[in-house]
């Protein structure tokens, strides 16, 4: 009886996986829809914050689900890390469900189950993320941690008409994806050199490691600030109150730090696309201290209800969003911004 359960559930996987890898732009759309009316419930189950959470939290699974099925029915064709490496899918899961999880044990224990979980959460996550540091040499860690798939680009590459890939100059090998350069288009055998090349003693080596190796440091420490920020900000909390202003500040030095120093280290450590546009995220970042208590509580709050009933009365059709974002800022203050792990 298990067998055949076992056996119709592999049926049913492999099938699944073939039609996703057969149909991406409708697999994409189906997934918009879900996403779109997610954020359309919104106000519908503002009363229940599980099911707000739940509906929240299912299309992001989903859209890892399907990445990581997609991925996996053609692994052997090209390789992703993000996709190979467990740290990383065990942290994107995390990321995507942990307000979940504590909305479920508030539900459940209370708040002190919540508080429970939260210090559990982000003491799972903070290790996790120094091990991708210090362990495999993760210069800075991104949120989340496997970014969706871009699928148009992936089933180019699995197809073979990637322009990045499939150029005048050479051709890929199917099963390792080893870029091999054609002959037809070197150099002329007539200008070709066939001496070794001399030896250049570089002078400026030492001192150029010597940088290198301090630029890696200081890498280390300002993205092992970063991530352990959740942890000092907890413990802040715990020894003062959630609403006063050490942890508060704590946090944005913290965060002002780390950036600065990974700012200062940009220039040498040639930092790769997704490197920089986490970097840009965190500075962007800085403007949800706004939305932190103490800060909102006494500064931020009655001016941005100012802002969203001058919006409603004075812009054509904003009434509706406007008011819209004052219903629900409250809930999603108090329940996304009181960590600083998010």
């Amino acid at each position: 009886m298990a067998s055949c359960i076992n056996s119709t559930l592999n049926n049913l996987l492999g099938s699944y996986k073939k039609w996703i890898v057969a149909n991406p732009q409708l697999l994409t759309d189906i997934e918009a829809t879900v996403r779109c009316l997610s954020y359309f419930s919104f106000g519908q189950f503002r009363d229940s914050t599980l099911a707000v959470e739940l509906i929240y939290s299912m299309p992001n699974l989903i859209v890892f689900c399907n990445d990581l099925l997609m991925y996996s029915s053609k692994r052997q064709h090209l390789k992703i890390p993000q996709f190979d490496s467990k740290i990383k899918i065990w942290l994107t899961v995390v990321e995507y469900t942990e307000t979940l999880l504590e909305v479920s044990a508030k539900k459940l224990w209370g708040p002190k189950g919540k508080w429970l979980i939260i210090v559990i959460v982000q003491l799972f996550k903070a290790v996790l993320r120094l091990l991708s540091i210090h362990m495999y040499k993760e210069r800075i860690t991104k949120s989340p941690a496997t970014p969706p798939l871009n699928r148009e680009k992936f089933n180019k590459v699995i197809n073979g008409v990637n322009d990045d890939v499939v150029s005048k100059e050479g051709f890929m090998l199917k099963r390792s994806g080893t870029v091999i350069r054609s002959v037809k288009y070197s150099v002329p055998i007539k200008t070709r050199t066939w001496k070794a090349l001399p030896s250049i003693i570089d002078e400026n080596k030492n001192l150029r490691n010597e940088q290198k190796q301090k630029s890696e440091r200081n890498l280390k420490l300002a993205e092992s600030l970063y991530v352990t920020k959740p942890l000092l900000h907890l413990g802040c909390m715990y020894v003062t109150s959630q609403n006063h202003w050490p942890p508060w500040i704590l946090s944005l030095i913290i965060d002002i730090t780390s950036l600065k120093i990974l700012t200062r280290c940009a220039s040498k450590a040639l930092f790769s696309k997704e490197e920089e546009e986490e970097l840009v995220r965190r500075r962007l970042s800085l403007l949800l201290y706004i939305l932190r208590s103490p800060f909102y509580d006494k500064y931020s709050r009655n001016k941005i209800n100012t802002l969203l009933d001058t919006l409603s009365t004075s812009v054509p059709l904003a009434k509706y969003l406007a008011s819209a974002v004052k219903k629900n800022l409250p809930y999603m203050q108090s329940t996304y911004f009181y960590m600083w792990s998010r």
